[in-house]
């Protein structure tokens, strides 16, 4: 065997001299409660390695099993040398590392400008605050996070995770297109539109005329946050990262085919969506509304559309025109109920008498509907047997009354009517009843001329009694002694009656009753003071 030359020795003994910073590759031979003894290959002396600077729990470490390790410290003195294999590995990472690579990381501790982070559990860097994505007051993100490494110089490096996101956010606007179908969640609904989250660093509008083909007015009826939803892309700006998606291209247009469903002439039912001064619109299907005009609600004289429908009324009408172009739709309400005038002959006789509903109060009287579309006068005169000065004190707006048919008239689609005649005059049994000279009691009603009026009881008719036959002494102004409400008892003057058409005529007096009385009383006295005479 030839001798080693003095370089070859020299290199030798470079190789196997133990030095701070090498990383080199051992055996485990023997482990303690703190850690584990591991025999290096091309060096001389054994490392010690502490179990917080392994990578695995001492309990997983055995005999034999190769190891790379860092030296951190060497005693020649005492013989006792450290190592790290989490160093080593580090060392490892960190000459694998280069700029503008995409790494994982996990947020260890605050700095006062940013934030320390682990490299794949091993090395140390700094991500500075204005790259974090993070507010102050941001909690430290838990787990795995991606950073690009923007800067190595030696064993320092800066790290950002802004640049992983602008990378992200860039592929995904290459790898989406317009008309590709998109999923996400509801983040935010606004007047305008929703925002979807598609993904961590991607959001979309949902603009509100694209969120149903029905008209919308309130977004907020038919979407929340937290909602799932699918979508098909129809504009995507890529330069101002800017996408919006559609939910009602995800259905057919229902306009498409609406002659088809819905043709000309026929009668359908729909939904009452909105009301105005004009008319009203009715849902008939799933984004197809139609109005129905004002002129197309009453077949007789116009009157106030919520006194026929009201939001959310199930009704029919009938399909007048369509205007797909313009997605339009003329209804009929009227011409889907039928023209009750056409049929009125077999429906309704002069005499009868029928149930009605006060629909307008007029000065004169009052409009009363007896169904729909057919309305009928009744005039102040025929409201009551009594006098009526003021239409609103009789009647209401929405009143169910009975009422008597005095003329049709259907050429010119008019009916007078009557309440007063619903009912037997009672001026007739009056007639029969009362005559010159009885006792009648009432109320005092109002005041009129220079008397009363007073409804008098058991019989609803009203009579007249005359300011100077009022009291016992006569007055000027029969309001100085009596009131409205005051109880009265008269003799009755004067009683007239026609026929069973007209109202009657009736005069009490309080004075000419007091002075019978007193004149009874008179007798009486005398009739006793004689008795007792004779006596």
């Amino acid at each position: 065997m030839s001798e080693k030359t003095f370089e070859e020795l020299l290199q030798e003994e470079e190789i196997n001299e133990l030095k701070k910073g090498k990383v080199l590759e051992g055996t485990v031979f023997e482990k303690d409660d703190d850690g584990i003894w591991v025999a290096l290959e091309g060096a001389t002396g054994d490392v010690f390695v502490r179990s917080d600077e392994l990578l695995k729990n001492i309990s997983e470490y055995n005999t034999n099993d190769k190891i790379t390790v860092k030296v951190v410290k060497t005693n020649d003195a005492e013989g006792f040398n450290t190592a790290s294999e989490k160093r080593a590995k580090a060392e490892k990472i960190l000459d694998d590392i280069e700029e503008d690579s995409i790494v994982n990381a996990k947020f260890n501790q605050r700095l006062k400008k940013g934030y320390e982070v682990l490299i794949n559990d091993a090395v140390r860097a700094f991500l500075p605050g204005s790259l974090s994505l993070l507010r102050p007051d941001d909690p430290m993100p838990e787990g795995k996070v991606k950073v690009e490494v923007i800067s190595k110089r030696g064993r320092k490096l800066v790290v950002s995770r802004r640049g992983v996101k602008e990378q992200a956010i860039k592929e995904i606007y290459d790898e989406y297109k317009e008309n590709m179908v998109v999923e996400g969640i509801v983040e935010s609904v606004k007047d305008f539109g929703a925002f979807v989250k598609l993904n961590d660093h991607v959001t979309a509008l949902i603009p509100r005329s694209e969120a149903n083909w029905d008209k919308i007015n309130d977004i907020h009826e038919i979407l929340s946050e937290g909602d799932k939803v699918r979508g098909v892309i129809i504009n995507l700006d890529k330069e101002n990262k800017k996408i919006s998606i559609s939910l009602k291209q995800m259905k057919d247009d229902p306009w498409e085919h609406v002659e088809d469903k819905f043709p000309k002439g026929t009668i359908h039912k729909g939904t009452v969506t909105k009301l105005f001064p004009f008319g009203f619109t009715v849902k008939l299907d799933d984004g197809i509304e139609g109005l129905v005009h004002e002129s197309e609600v009453f077949w007789a004289r116009k009157g106030r559309i919520t006194d026929v429908v009201s939001l959310n009324d199930v009704v029919e009408v009938k399909v007048l025109d369509i205007d797909k172009e313009n997605r339009r739709m003329s209804l009929s309400y009227r011409e889907a109920i039928g023209n009750p005038w056409e049929d009125i002959d077999e429906n309704y006789h002069e005499g009868n008498v029928v149930k009605g509903t006060v629909e307008k109060i007029l000065p004169n009287g009052a409009i009363i509907k007896l169904e729909e579309g057919l309305t009928g006068f009744l005039h102040v005169s025929e409201l009551s047997w009594n006098f009526i000065d003021n239409v609103e004190e009789a009647l209401k707006e929405g009143e169910k009354v009975q009422v008597k048919i005095l003329n049709i008239d259907k050429d010119n689609k008019k009916i007078k009517l009557s309440i007063k005649q619903a009912k037997e005059n009672p001026w007739k049994k009056v007639s029969e009843e009362v005559k010159v000279g009885d006792t009648l009691k009432g109320k005092i009603t109002r005041f009129a001329g220079k008397g009363a009026v007073v409804l008098i009881d058991d019989y609803d008719v009203e009579g007249f009694l005359p300011g100077a036959r009022a009291t016992e002494e006569k007055v000027e102004n029969i309001e100085d002694e009596l009131n409205i409400g005051d109880e009265i008892e008269g003799k009755v003057l004067n009683i007239e009656f026609e026929n069973d058409e007209k109202r009657g005529n009736l005069i009490i007096s309080v004075y000419d009753l007091i002075k019978e009385k007193e004149k009874e009383e008179s007798i009486k006295a005398m009739k006793e003071m004689n008795e007792d005479i004779e006596d």
